[in-house]
């Protein structure tokens, strides 16, 4: 059994290790590092603006804590064959389940470690903490990671499966407990109720033989999780879908659609139904709006805008091979130049619209004109870059 669950963390392994190649690509890293450059930097401005005398601070790393905490999943590598394949190794799994969760806790405790990282700090320029405090804090949170994941371990078995809503419950209600106690106590009494919460939780729930079903299950939702997050960036045979009448599409149709130009309809229709490049566009038009709206220094926020504007149109490049696998759209007597034509149009089209969506959000809070302007006008000339030449010689390169 051992053997077996090293030789699927391997593989499972490369299987992620194609995906992550396809979605950290150079212009996605590139951006990447702008954007978390950006977001240390903001982070950085605003902790000397902060003061010690915040009654929202505590709240706050409560808030943060419990959820990083959510953060990692138990990873028991289950396939859908194994309870047939598997049954008659009722004793031997326990050393296959053992593997599995030094596995999960490994990867959750690294995982943890680094968000804590992030909140420490703010919690050191908000609260007066000491280096054992900060010592303290760190391992409330691995130990109450630990917890978690005993939790989903004890969610997979006969005895306890069933009840979902009170494993639900323990996963929010437990490091609730913890981080209160911590923040709004002492680190000390937090770390305290946390190691008596896991002792607690290994006690009780002592009899999780495996339930076959639920096990399979749940490691199903989630690599369908993983596999979702990959699809946002290239497409991944095993998420699919759904097909439903979208209405409210109609109006944006008509919007973007070029009239009796059959390229346009087919890329136009194409754009709204698929939910990937579509909820993609959607997606980093609204963190964009958001980075944009919260990132005070003028160079810094016109930076991030220009960044997202890049991105979107990008992303949304790819789409123009969409349609070469379809031999009957190389039947029609229609030019080439056509479909460069109307995909163009659709481009512009798209990127003006979350240029300016970006660029109204760039105003922020302190309503300052001055560089919603300049941004306008850079978001203007980047938007007539990418559409006139970046998408020319893009178009060039997949010609080839």
């Amino acid at each position: 059994m051992n053997n077996l669950f090293r030789q699927r963390r391997q593989k499972h392994f490369m299987e992620l290790l194609k995906y992550w190649r396809l979605v950290f690509n150079d212009h996605f890293v590139i951006a990447l590092f702008f954007l978390f450059g950006a977001l240390a930097y903001g982070y950085s401005q605003w902790l000397p603006q902060l003061n010690s005398h915040l009654w929202w601070s505590r709240w706050l790393l409560v808030l943060w804590f419990i959820l990083i905490t959510q953060v990692g999943r138990l990873a028991t590598l289950l396939k859908r064959p194994d309870p047939i394949f598997l049954l008659p190794q009722v004793t031997a799994i326990n050393h296959y389940l053992k593997q599995a969760i030094i596995y999960s806790i490994t990867l959750g405790l690294v995982m943890m470690t680094a968000l804590s990282a992030i909140a420490l700090p703010f919690a050191l320029t908000t609260e007066r903490l000491t280096e054992i405090d900060v010592v303290l804090i760190l391992v409330t949170a691995l130990l109450t990671k630990v917890t978690w994941l005993w939790t989903a371990r004890k969610a997979i078995s006969i005895r306890w499966g069933a009840q979902h809503y009170r494993t639900l419950a323990e996963y929010w209600v437990n490091p609730a407990i913890v981080w209160l106690v911590t923040w709004l106590g002492n680190p000390f009494w937090g770390l305290l109720v946390s190691l008596l919460l896991l002792i607690a939780m290994v006690a009780y729930y002592r009899q999780v033989a495996i339930d076959w079903r639920l096990a399979v299950r749940s490691e199903q939702d989630r690599m369908y999780s993983i596999y979702r997050f990959f699809n946002l960036f290239t497409d991944v045979p095993t998420v699919q879908g759904n097909v439903k009448r979208r209405r409210w599409a109609n109006g944006v149709i008509a919007l973007l659609e070029n009239k009796s130009h059959p390229w346009s309809y087919l890329y136009v229709r194409g754009f709204i139904r698929n939910t990937e490049i579509s909820g993609l566009v959607a997606r980093l038009t609204i963190v964009g709006m958001l980075f944009a709206f919260f990132i005070p220094l003028d160079w810094l926020n016109s930076v991030v805008v220009m960044l997202f504007i890049y991105l979107v149109a990008s992303q949304m490049i790819p789409f123009y091979e969409q349609y070469r696998a379809n031999v009957f759209t190389h039947i029609y007597p229609i030019a080439h130049e056509s479909q460069v034509k109307d995909f163009q149009q659709l481009l512009n089209k798209i990127t003006v619209v979350v240029m300016l969506l970006i660029v109204i959000a760039s105003v922020g809070s302190d309503l300052n004109w001055q560089r919603l302007v300049v941004n306008l006008v850079l978001g203007i000339g980047e938007s007539y870059l990418l559409t006139k030449f970046y998408f020319q010689s893009r178009v060039k390169k997949l010609a080839k």
